[in-house]
């Protein structure tokens, strides 16, 4: 199910020697967890060290606090040279992520369950690395009503557009949204206090709205209330779905809230037409037109990256046998998607983890079997992106039935055309509802846990075809 990702503090840099202090709050009111940010300056620039918590529920009694702390360096001329952060969650392994900015970018290095990734991203000319915090101070809406800039952002270990605009009838506030290409990946309203710094950050995450502004360190520190994310990120459906509209066709229609629209993709089971304030979504066997099959699209789909480790020995290792098989090339995702089920045997719905990672520990969700999936078929030479969203429970899940819960599943490119399997679940139907689309990586699924809280359900149908 959606991962537990750390949230983001990103409300701009404390002066020195202050220590600022933050609430996380859910969208009720409670208390889940709270934030620090201190900088010390020195001789040769300026550390920046936060640390937040968050106080979840799994499920009862268990409460599981993850821990995120980073340390961030600029030299003397305020340019960025380092940042280590660690997050934790219970008393698990910490993941860890070290960034360094040299001549050839950013070398990052990620370890996690004692898997260590490398890999160096160039970095374009005017590149920020604070989301722009360091631009709304001298921002004047009436002059230039849109901020628009290119931001390296850690948690995405990658080049993200930013776009910052004011929102519509709210003096003070303003609208920021993170692009990854053409596809929204995160969007939060923030509150700007009389300097143009960022008072308060609210954004769509766990199913309700967390709030992160400042506060006194005694009202941080109080005693927090856990929150339930799988529980409460879950929708309840209007009515029990019959088997028979699960295998047949069904079409949803939304609203966005708040007026913050996005496109849901367009897969090769789901159709999405967009509408005056909302879309309306067709989903069956051949409802969607795919996605594009063109050289460059498939090569793209075949390569290895950070999530998808398929040129690693260990996930060749396990395809090599089916890739040998003579059968078509639907069967054998088929037969790797229950080899990708059988790989997770320990139930783990924090933190995300690559498919090699999730190899190696056997531990894991929805979100690595659909990695481990995607980079058996990659091995395979088998085209594969990773899709992110909602799919349908009629039975109890955590203790609610008959609800839309997060899911990500994989899409493949087999004999000719693009497919869904679900290895998780065991069968694809129209009750898989994709809202990213992404390649095994945590901002994919993280986008997918935001988007899925702007929507507003209006109604839902079973289409059936008349007999000629």
């Amino acid at each position: 199910m959606r991962r537990c990702l750390p949230l983001l503090l990103l409300l701009g840099a404390a002066p020195a020697p202050d220590t600022r202090w933050f609430v996380i709050l859910a969208g009720n009111g409670d208390l889940i967890g709270h934030a620090e940010q201190s900088v010390t300056v020195t001789p040769a620039g300026r550390e920046t060290l936060a640390r937040q918590e968050v106080w979840l529920r799994q499920d009862s009694p268990t409460i599981r606090k993850i821990v995120e702390t980073s340390v961030t360096l600029h030299d003397i001329a305020g340019r960025l040279v380092s940042i280590d952060s660690e997050s934790r969650s219970g008393s698990g392994e910490p993941a860890r992520l070290a960034l360094r900015i040299t001549p050839a970018g950013a070398e990052l290095v990620r370890t996690s369950l004692g898997h260590v990734e490398r890999r160096t991203i160039a970095l374009p000319p005017g590149i920020r690395f604070d989301a722009g915090t360091g631009l709304l101070p001298g921002w004047n809406p009436a002059v230039t009503p849109r901020l628009e800039f290119d931001n390296f952002t850690l948690d995405a270990m990658g080049i993200e557009h930013v776009v910052i605009e004011p929102l519509p009838g709210a003096p003070g506030q303003a609208l920021r949204r993170r692009y990854d290409g053409g596809e929204l990946r995160a969007v939060a309203r923030l509150t700007l206090d009389p300097a143009g710094g960022v008072a308060a950050l609210v954004q769509p995450m766990f199913g309700t709205a967390i709030t992160i502004r400042p506060a006194t360190r005694e009202a941080a520190l109080a005693t927090p209330t856990p929150y339930r994310p799988l529980g409460n990120a879950m929708v309840k459906a209007p009515f029990r779905i019959p088997t028979s509209a699960m295998q047949g066709h069904i079409r949803y229609r939304f609203t966005f809230q708040g007026g913050i629209a996005f496109d849901p993709p367009t897969t090769p089971e789901q159709q999405v037409t967009r509408t005056a304030d909302g879309a309306t979504l067709d989903i069956c066997t051949d409802c969607g037109a795919g996605l594009p099959s063109d050289p460059a699209t498939l090569a793209a789909a075949l390569k290895p990256n950070a999530w998808l480790q398929s040129e690693d020995r260990r996930i060749r290792a396990e395809v090599a046998s089916i890739a040998r098989m003579k059968l078509s090339d639907t069967r054998k995702m088929e037969l790797l998607a229950t080899r990708a089920a059988g790989a997770i045997t320990i139930v783990d719905f924090t933190g995300h983890h690559s498919a090699l990672e999730a190899l190696r520990s056997r531990r894991g969700d929805c979100t690595e079997s659909a990695a481990l999936l995607a980079a058996y078929g990659r091995a395979a030479g088998i085209p594969t992106r990773v899709a992110n969203g909602l799919v349908y429970s009629r039975a109890a899940y955590h203790g609610v039935s008959n609800v839309f819960m997060p899911h990500s599943w994989v899409i493949a490119y087999v004999d000719g055309h693009w497919r869904s399997f679900d290895s998780a679940m065991g069968l694809f139907d129209a009750t898989h509802i994709a809202l990213t689309l992404g390649d095994g990586d945590a901002r994919a699924i993280a986008a997918a846990s935001q988007l899925a809280g702007l929507l507003a359900w209006q109604d839902m149908a079973e289409v059936r075809t008349s007999p000629e």
